[in-house]
């Protein structure tokens, strides 16, 4: 007969062999607090310190003591996290095959009614009706997306203000970034970037620091097609409608980027724009994909596999909504701008983690599922991890794991 407390047993000891590469399992320090972070995050589905501590508490005063022996840690200015940090991305990259899915989408850390967070700025929440203007933090995030193992993983979630020191443009953070991504993943992959990744100045750090890459484009994007004329991107896709060859539902054209607008040194690049032969509806209007590849067509993939995996994209919304539903990362409670930098790591580790279990033990992870009785249908259930994350949580529960009980996220 199967036993619940077995199964937590070996995830704590399977969660203590996934980390044991990053140093975090020593006796004091920031590593151990960033240990029992994760720890937390992955048994009570919380980025709260204090539901993090009552893995350890065992009172009302210890709870008290440990919740601020995180706190410290977390936002310690004495301790140069950038070494570990750097160890956590590469720990999670090491995990990215060749032909993975690697989705890029900006998301927002809304914090409506925040006052005196550190570099605290004004953003969009997406999350509530009307996009209303709110507090809060923009996040660059990264995911890694394995279809055959039903795996999303975030790879980095970095917090940006615009009233951050030595701010200069959301695209050098994007550019500096793009290289940190780069050089852990070596070029493995495929990025995917959605409108808003197809600015000049975003294109042409793609250029330079990844080899396959897949973005649409607004259709108003100037580019150049076969013939030498400069011509915006939807002109050259009703172009390669009406001419082009027709293969896996889609046309595609070979155009190069003008570099007076795209600045490449080592002179143009052959890209290649493909756009579908069927179009949606979207907000009640008629819409379609013009995507710009390199490195994929007449290389790697066809027509029909583009399409494929740049609608694969959308699981990065769903890593969002992950993030949101089970661990609800939106309701840290620190000031500090380094320690919700920290948390986000914390947060991918954990993400990391769950991932494996769904990747290296599917007996176990079929198991933790059945924890889960009941669950909605439609949405959440679709979300690669989600089950998981929730069983996770149950058994840890059901075994009275936590010595204390942990407070409601809903």
């Amino acid at each position: 007969m199967r036993c619940v407390r077995d199964d937590v047993q070996r995830l704590s000891t399977l969660l203590c062999d996934y980390i044991q590469p990053l140093g975090m399992l020593v006796r004091d320090g920031p590593l151990r607090a960033m240990r029992e972070l994760t720890a937390g995050i992955v048994f009570t589905g919380s980025v709260q310190l204090s539901n993090a501590a009552r893995l350890q508490a065992r009172s009302a005063g210890q709870l008290r003591d440990e919740v601020k022996r995180l706190s410290l840690h977390l936002a310690d200015r004495h301790w140069d996290h950038h070494e570990w940090a750097a160890a956590v991305l590469q720990h999670l990259a090491n995990a990215v095959a060749d032909d993975d899915l690697i989705p890029i989408d900006g998301t927002e850390l809304a914090k409506p009614y925040a006052r005196r967070m550190q570099y605290i700025t004004t953003i969009r929440d997406a999350s509530r009706v009307d996009d209303p203007l709110v507090n809060g933090y923009w996040c660059f995030g990264v995911y890694h997306w394995q279809p055959q193992h039903d795996c999303l993983t975030p790879l980095m979630l970095r917090p940006w203000s615009t009233r951050q020191p030595l701010f200069r443009s959301e695209n050098d953070l994007m550019d500096r970034w793009f290289w940190t991504l780069r050089q852990a993943t070596a070029g493995r992959g495929v990025w995917l970037l959605d409108r808003g990744g197809d600015r000049p100045e975003v294109l042409a750090s793609l250029l330079r620091c990844q080899p396959r890459w897949i973005v649409r484009l607004r259709e108003d994007r100037p580019l150049i097609g076969p013939d030498g004329s400069r011509q915006p991107a939807g002109h050259w896709a009703d172009w390669a409608l009406a001419h082009g060859p027709h293969r896996g539902q889609a046309a595609t054209v070979p155009v190069y980027l003008p570099v007076e607008t795209v600045p490449q040194p080592e002179g143009r690049r052959k890209l290649w724009l493909l756009v579908p032969t069927y179009t949606f509806t979207r907000n009640g209007k008629p819409d379609r994909w013009v995507l710009l590849t390199c490195g994929c067509i007449d290389q790697h993939a066809g027509p029909r596999q583009i399409r494929h995996e740049f609608a694969l994209r959308w699981r990065a919304e769903d890593a969002k909504r992950l993030l949101g539903q089970i661990w609800h990362v939106e309701r840290f409670l620190t000031r500090s701008f380094l320690a919700l930098e920290r948390l986000l790591w914390c947060v991918c580790l954990a993400g990391g983690f769950v991932a494996m279990l769904r990747r290296d033990q599917p007996a176990l992870t079929e198991e933790l599922d059945k924890e889960v009785l009941y669950w909605d249908k439609d949405e959440p259930v679709k979300v690669p991890g989600y089950r998981t994350a929730r069983g996770i949580q149950a058994a840890a529960l059901r075994t009275r794991t936590l010595p204390m009980p942990v407070l409601n996220n809903a």
